[in-house]
């Protein structure tokens, strides 16, 4: 019986991401001893120490590089946690102003991030902190975002906030223009990200280092906390961050002139 094929027909998807094709070459960003690219080792950096109500807080701040600029300061970063009560932030004594690289800056750009256990070290080795880090990531000013006109509820309530934060929103077509200036990366990093960050280990500290302490199985209190869907944690730390921002502000301790 004869076959119905022509071998000479060129398969569609030959040269195509159906066949693999651009998968050597797609832009990632690798691990370092099968860690996270965030737990990688921090480079050139000074350290500093400051105390409050007794509890000393070490900052790391990474030299910039790339155009970026650390959009807070550590003068920032204190006056707002004394603000804060401090059984809030218990157990919380690093801050690390990160520079992303440039692979970090095209495909996970964040504003910051909790790490909730991990160990800071510098390139030779030399261990820095251990424990739980806020991460304050450098940012490119005067940079453009581009996003979609099609987002979920999610990322809607997220532009609405870069907007009241002071980012310069514009529409054209099916594509959001978002502007970074200095003053407007600071109000979300200083004022939100922060804020939010705190209220995720605020939240950890209620249901798994309280409950430990008392005598819980942490093991299990840590399983049940990370097996919580994401939203309703990104929920919690969005609640305390907007309770705190709003408390702060009727209290005139924010906005502030950066120090």
């Amino acid at each position: 019986m004869q076959s119905h094929r022509n071998p000479t027909r060129r398969n569609r998807n030959i040269g195509t991401a159906k066949q693999g094709h651009g998968e050597a070459n797609q832009l990632v960003i690798p691990d370092q001893l099968n860690r996270p690219y965030w737990l990688s080792r921090v480079g050139d950096c000074r350290v500093e120490e400051h105390t409050i109500g007794g509890w000393m807080i070490r900052f790391v701040i990474e030299a910039n590089a790339l155009g970026c600029v650390h959009p807070s300061t550590v003068p920032d970063v204190l006056r707002v946690l004394e603000a804060l009560p401090q059984s809030d932030w218990a157990g919380l004594r690093t801050i690390v102003f990160r520079q992303p690289t440039r692979k970090q800056l095209i495909l996970r750009p964040a504003w910051g991030r909790l790490l909730y256990d991990t160990t800071v070290a510098k390139a030779n080795g030399e261990t820095l902190a251990v424990g739980p880090v806020i991460c304050l990531d450098a940012v490119q000013v005067d940079k453009v975002m581009v996003w979609s006109t099609s987002l979920d509820p999610d990322l809607s309530q997220e532009l609405e906030r870069l907007r009241s934060d002071g980012h310069d929103v514009q529409r054209s077509g099916r594509k959001f223009s978002i502007s970074i200036n200095a003053a407007s990366a600071r109000n979300t990093q200083l004022y939100r990200t922060l804020l939010h960050e705190i209220g995720h280990w605020f939240d950890w500290l209620s249901k798994v280092e309280e409950p430990s302490a008392k005598g819980g199985d942490r093991d299990a209190l840590e399983r049940a906390y990370f097996a919580r869907p994401k939203s309703e944690r990104e929920a919690f730390a969005h609640r305390y961050a907007d309770t705190q921002r709003a408390i702060l502000e009727t209290r005139g301790i924010i906005p502030f002139d950066q120090s």
